[in-house]
């Protein structure tokens, strides 16, 4: 679903007007976001991946998908997997400002409860009262919660980070994965998958 910053910014907005995201923001230093990734280094592969919280299908592809990915292809060291978040609305964007505020033990696992509990929170009347409980599994308090999507420097970080992947690889819909930087529709069937990954590798292989 492609999405420009005026209408994030706007749906950010229409989100602050529902108590989602607090009027007041904190005086902040640069923001930096939390690392999300999975495998080594040195993995000849590295498989981006851009999700959205509020996209049923990342839910789809993080229930039914990724753990085949890690378990196929990082926890055997031929690749490693970045999350990076493109928040398609308001709700998904404050989603991703509690994981990377998170601690940092607990950021991963809060990450992946919200794609597996999307269709309890994401559609809930009051979605900061169900992301807070979310976020206190996690560890956080509710003033840590307040504080999160308080954050304008962490907003701009992740507004930089996905209009990154806009620029640098075209990406403009959830969930997409960019192999090596080649982009691949992260729902395309599994063996369309192996084999962009396997042709990476390939690759990698060659040049080194």
């Amino acid at each position: 679903m492609p999405l420009t910053r005026r209408s994030l910014l706007a749906a950010s907005a229409a989100s602050a007007a529902l108590c989602l995201l607090p009027r007041a923001a904190r005086a902040a230093g640069p923001a930096r976001l939390a690392d999300l990734s999975l495998g080594r280094d040195g993995a000849p592969v590295t498989i981006l991946e851009y999700s959205s919280y509020t996209c049923p299908h990342c839910a789809t592809f993080h229930i039914e998908t990724r753990p085949w990915l890690v378990k196929t292809y990082v926890d055997t060291g031929r690749a490693r997997m970045v999350f990076s978040d493109f928040p398609l609305d308001g709700v998904a964007m404050a989603a991703s400002m509690l994981v990377h505020s998170a601690p940092k033990a607990t950021a991963a696992a809060l990450s992946e409860a919200l794609f597996s509990e999307q269709r309890h929170w994401a559609a809930a009347q009051n979605p900061r009262e169900a992301l807070t409980q979310l976020a206190a599994l996690a560890g956080m308090s509710a003033k840590a919660v307040e504080t999160a999507l308080a954050d304008k420097e962490l907003f701009q970080a992740l507004m930089d980070q996905r209009e990154k992947a806009e620029k640098d690889y075209g990406v403009d819909s959830t969930p997409t994965l960019v192999i090596n930087g080649h982009r691949v529709a992260a729902n395309s069937p599994r063996k369309d998958l192996a084999a962009a990954i396997e042709a990476a590798e390939a690759e990698a292989k060659r040049k080194s």
